[in-house]
């Protein structure tokens, strides 16, 4: 029978962890990246609506007939 030994040992614990940072040292700022692209344009979005809900609102109350008896 072969001789015990861990999955986990110092040494591919650190291998691991060393993948892990280079991993998101590359990966996470391309994620990071396209996250802030949606943010800005659900920003812009949100933006726009806003405005053009205030700009419809006046305009709504300007159909209303002025009667003077």
């Amino acid at each position: 029978m072969p001789e015990y030994t861990t999955f986990l040992n110092d040494a591919r614990t650190a291998q691991f962890w060393l993948w892990v940072k280079w991993l998101m040292f590359f990966v996470a700022p391309v994620i990071m990246i396209f996250i802030a692209t949606d943010v800005v344009g659900m920003t812009l979005k949100m933006i726009r609506k806003i405005v053009g809900s205030s700009e419809k609102k006046r305009d709504d109350d300007d159909d209303y007939d002025v009667y003077r008896y």
